[in-house]
């Protein structure tokens, strides 16, 4: 998964990718500069290695991306070209004030800044998909195309963003080589002072954040980015003298995972454990081709049992015979933490 970080200038938003990725302020950094992969926790993977003892243990990953806005233009040519690349949009709006960092004449307020964020994204949606609706009309083309653009266009005209228009399988398959960014599933970072990481501050952001249907993580960037330079012991007795109860890098992974609506499986085996990502809803015929495309084509069942039934039965063949291993059909709902193994002939 890519999670785009972008916000305004002066929002904290490199203080929350260096948090992130653990590089100091002016550290020297190389091609990937901009991006960090963080390998996502899961207590599930870890035990089921202790039971496996597999050759390889692979945890889902997270790439956060360091998006610039432009010197002129909030969303330039640049931005707007990485922005498209991500699968998830953090947002990161501004809720503190300091020595360093004074807030500005009319004070701070991340609602508004949220509000113009979101509004400049769907400006910039609006020109291309008016763009395309003239060029279409000149050449009269009247298909998914056309529908689905005049329904993104009527949105926002609204200022809705195109996340949150209805179209059919026909028209977001067309309207998708877009890579329109008001589509992508945004996660409202709110970054706050030190004063307000175990309080409430600005408790409309937590309205707005609902009012949007985006998920939201309150969180000081400056102070994760201490954290971050700690060891792991020193790490959690910081986070629990603060009263964090969950780190950034969590809290975002946690994030990223609930604005996307994904869930996780798994795969257990001699050769590796490995955890999965699928959309929420997803068919056990989709975690097969996430897998290998392979095996959807030639899906033939799934054998589906929960991590913690198998964790409580100790083993597979103790599953089966206590009913807790299931045959499941290719329409079968994969539910978070269940451990999928397919039967195909290809």
């Amino acid at each position: 998964m890519d999670v785009g970080i972008f916000g305004n200038a002066g929002a904290g938003k490199s203080t929350l990718f260096r948090a992130l990725s653990g590089v100091r302020e002016g550290s020297p950094q190389g091609k990937n500069a901009g991006v960090c992969v963080i390998k996502v926790p899961d207590e599930r993977v870890d035990r089921l290695a202790e039971v496996f003892r597999p050759k390889k243990v692979t945890h889902l990953t997270i790439a956060f991306h360091d998006i610039d806005a432009g010197e002129t233009d909030l969303l330039s040519p640049q931005a707007l070209a990485e922005l498209r690349s991500v699968e998830v949009l953090a947002l990161v709006v501004r809720a503190f004030a300091d020595d360093y960092h004074p807030a500005p004449p009319g004070g701070l307020d991340p609602v508004a800044e949220f509000r113009d964020l979101s509004s400049s994204i769907v400006l910039s949606d609006y020109i291309v998909a008016q763009k395309r609706i003239e060029r279409m009309t000149k050449e009269a083309r009247r298909d998914a195309e056309w529908t689905g653009l005049h329904k993104a266009i009527d949105a926002f005209e609204k200022e809705v963003p195109l996340r949150d228009v209805e179209l059919s399988a026909e028209e977001d398959r067309a309207l998708s080589g877009f890579r329109f960014v008001s589509r992508l599933p945004v996660l409202l970072v709110m970054n706050v002072g030190e004063e307000g990481v175990t309080g409430e501050p600005y408790p409309e952001v937590t309205k707005e954040a609902a009012k949007a249907k985006v998920p939201m993580v309150r969180l000081c960037a400056k102070v994760e980015e201490e954290i971050a330079q700690l060891s792991p012991a020193e790490q959690v007795d910081f986070l629990k003298g603060m009263g964090i109860a969950r780190s950034a890098r969590d809290q975002l992974v946690r994030g990223a995972f609930e604005a996307t609506r994904y869930i996780s499986f798994l795969t257990v085996g001699e050769d590796e454990v490995r955890a999965w990502n699928i959309r929420e809803g997803g068919s056990a015929s989709a975690a097969a081709g996430r897998i290998h495309s392979d095996l959807e084509k030639g899906f033939i069942r799934a054998e589906v049992i929960s991590c913690d039934d198998f964790l409580r039965c100790g083993s597979m063949a103790k599953a089966k015979t206590e009913g807790k291993l299931r045959l499941e059909g290719k329409e079968y709902v994969v539910k978070d933490g269940e451990i999928v193994h397919v039967r195909f002939n290809v």
